[in-house]
Formats: C-alpha cells, sequence, structure tokens
C-alpha cells in the first residue's frame, strides 16, 4: 500500500482507483469474516467482541475481530488525538468502513461507504491502561422499569422466568431472580419486543435472535450470561446472503441499542434524582 507521501504525488484518477482497491480488500475481508459465523463458536466470540465494542456496528466489529482479535478499545486517529492521546508512528490502522452523504446527479442525496483506519488503545502512547467500565450495578432494577414496563410476578406457566406478552405489551417477570438472570431474562424479552415488531412473527421464530441481544446485553453490562446455544442461529445462516446474515445481525443489534438507550435514561433520571434530593437535604 502507497504512504502518504506516495498518495500526495497520485493524480486523481490513480488515487480513485487505489481508494477503490482498498474498499474492495475490505470488503473481501468482511466476507471472509462473515462465513465465519457459521460456526457456533465463532458466532460466541463475535458476541463478545460485540458486547465489549458496543458502539461499533456488526460489520465493523466482524472487521476489527478478523485484524485484531485481541483489541479492546478502538477509536480512529482524530478522536484520539481530540483526547491529547498520540497513536504511535508506524503503526497500522484497523481498517473499517464509514458511511458518507453525496449529491447524485439528478440532484437526490445518497449515501456511499468508505474506508476509515481505527486505532486499539495498544497502538497509542498510553501505557499500562485500565479500561473503567461505567458502573452497571443498578441496570438489574432498571431494566424492568424500560419500556415495554415489566411486572415481577409469582409464577409463570412451564417454568419461564420473563415473559412478553405482545397484546398487552407488557413483561412478565418471575419474582426474587438473581441480578444476572433479571438482566438477561429481561434484556431477551424487550428485545423480542423489537424483533417481534419488526418481523411481524412470534415468539418462537426471534427467540435466538433474541437470546444474542440478550447474551450482547448482559455481557456488555458485566453480568455473567448464561449459557446460550449459539447453533440456534448459526444453522439458520446456511443458504443466506452475506449481507443478509449482517442484515440480521444489525436488526439484533438495533434491538440492543434501542434497550441500551432506556437504561442509560433511567440510570441518569436517577442519577439526577439523587443529586437533587442530595442537594435539597443540604
Amino acid at each position: 500500500m502507497a504512504d502518504k507521501n506516495d498518495m500526495n504525488s497520485m493524480a486523481p484518477e490513480e488515487y480513485s482507483e487505489l481508494k477503490k482497491q482498498e474498499k474492495a480488500e475490505v470488503f473481501e475481508l468482511l466476507s471472509d469474516a462473515t462465513q465465519k459465523l457459521l460456526s457456533p463458536g465463532r458466532m460466541k466470540e463475535y458476541a463478545d467482541k460485540q458486547a465489549q465494542l458496543f458502539k461499533h456496528s456488526v460489520s465493523n466489529v466482524l472487521l476489527i475481530m478478523e485484524q485484531d482479535p485481541e483489541a479492546t478499545w478502538v477509536r480512529s486517529y482524530d478522536d484520539w488525538k481530540a483526547d491529547g492521546v498520540t497513536v504511535m508512528k508506524g503503526e497500522t490502522g484497523i481498517k473499517t468502513l464509514g458511511s458518507y452523504r453525496f449529491q447524485k446527479e439528478d440532484g437526490t442525496m445518497g449515501m456511499g461507504s468508505k474506508v476509515v483506519k481505527m486505532f486499539d488503545v495498544k497502538q497509542t502512547v498510553i501505557k499500562d491502561f485500565d479500561i473503567e467500565s461505567p458502573s452497571y450495578r443498578k441496570v438489574p432494577d432498571v431494566i424492568t422499569g424500560i419500556y415495554p414496563a415489566s411486572v415481577e410476578v409469582k409464577e409463570l406457566p412451564n417454568g419461564e422466568l420473563a415473559v412478553y406478552d405482545p397484546d398487552d405489551r407488557l413483561i412478565r417477570v418471575k419474582e426474587g431472580l438473581d441480578p444476572a438472570t433479571k438482566v438477561f431474562v429481561v434484556a431477551r424479552e424487550a428485545a423480542m419486543y423489537h424483533l417481534v415488531d419488526f418481523h411481524e412473527t412470534g415468539r418462537e421464530e426471534n427467540m435466538a435472535e433474541a437470546e444474542l441481544a440478550a447474551y450482547i446485553l448482559t455481557e456488555h453490562y458485566g453480568f455473567e450470561t448464561p449459557d446460550v446455544d449459539f447453533s440456534k442461529l448459526t444453522e439458520t445462516y446456511p443458504g443466506k446472503e452475506e449481507k443478509v446474515v449482517r442484515s440480521e445481525l444489525g436488526r439484533i443489534k438495533f434491538a440492543c441499542d434501542r434497550i441500551d438507550e432506556k437504561v442509560r435514561e433511567a440510570i441518569e433520571l436517577d442519577r439526577g434524582s439523587k443529586l437533587r434530593e442530595d442537594r435539597e437535604a443540604r
């Protein structure tokens, strides 16, 4: 690959061809990463990495896994620089995909994709870093209050621990669950709410996807995850186009994002209430 000095001396046509080649290589990497998701073990690795790199898209998490499986904190050069952190000289960027808007010939706006290079924290001058995770200890309490609302009941049919009722748009949760189990089952049913509405299908058809969403969220919040049968999802992939597989994972990530937004809002509201109470008590 040409360095910056070479690129600066290139004719526009040469530079355009170079960027096309670079993007084609990234899409080939993404194809390889998607094919690997046929393995339940690889799907678990993806879920763990998506939980860790929560803000990144499905495609970019897959690309990061292909290029740097040990990456823990991935940001663009400009993002590191904005925080006063220097990327070490000579480091090779992790190629990811970004989007941009452009004007079509008919005057309408379109969306395109481009290669964006990211850098893991170990590629910066930061030494002996310790990523301090946000405190999610309140998640088991607040997650039952997110929309759709949840209520705790003594017992549920068939030994269920939580069930989303699409008619009442309500999650019923068995009372007395330990925090980790509560987070998982409520997150699963909250994901069910989004997936059922999206697919317009029933509970059983969406269970594997809802469990993957719950696994990602539970792991992201730092609670112990239960054993999940990832083969229930991967066995549906053979014969599907790669972009369809990524699209399905994108819907799961969408559900995760919506749930996480509500959780964060609830935590912030609780924090704001506590601060007001403290001020009033003084």
